[in-house]
């Protein structure tokens, strides 16, 4: 009978583990479901806010394209108004030297005289070594 006794002593102390390891294997397939859950959760509100950041990059990158091509745009129309004033301006100016030249033509032969030497001048005299 100590024989027996034992066997059932075993075997009911393996039917207790065996339950008491598939309790904690049911406790730790809950926790695993929770954690599988959870990072699930993590990763869509990741995924969605990588989609909130790529949109909102996006956003920036196309305004300040925006804002880019509005100055160049901008710069462009007062650099062809300032090359039309400078034009005019230039084009004034060779008509009045045209007038002046027809009716001084001593005096601007002396003017242009004077500038050609200055010019001469400034550009054939010795450079200094100090």
């Amino acid at each position: 009978m100590d024989k027996r006794r034992v066997e059932d002593v075993v075997t009911d102390t393996v039917a207790e583990v065996g339950d008491a390891a598939k309790g904690k294997l049911d406790q730790g397939k809950g926790v695993l479901e929770g954690l599988q859950a959870s990072a699930g959760e993590a990763l869509g509100k990741a995924t969605a806010l990588v989609r909130e950041v790529s949109t909102a990059g996006s956003q920036a990158v196309a305004q300040a394209g925006d804002a880019v091509q509005g100055v160049a745009r901008e710069v462009g129309s007062q650099a062809g108004q300032a090359a039309a004033t400078v034009y005019q301006q230039g084009a004034r100016a060779g008509g009045y030297l045209s007038r002046y030249a027809a009716e001084q033509p001593l005096t601007a032969l002396l003017i242009a005289g004077v500038l050609g030497y200055g010019l001469a001048y400034l550009i054939h005299r010795p450079v200094k070594n100090d």
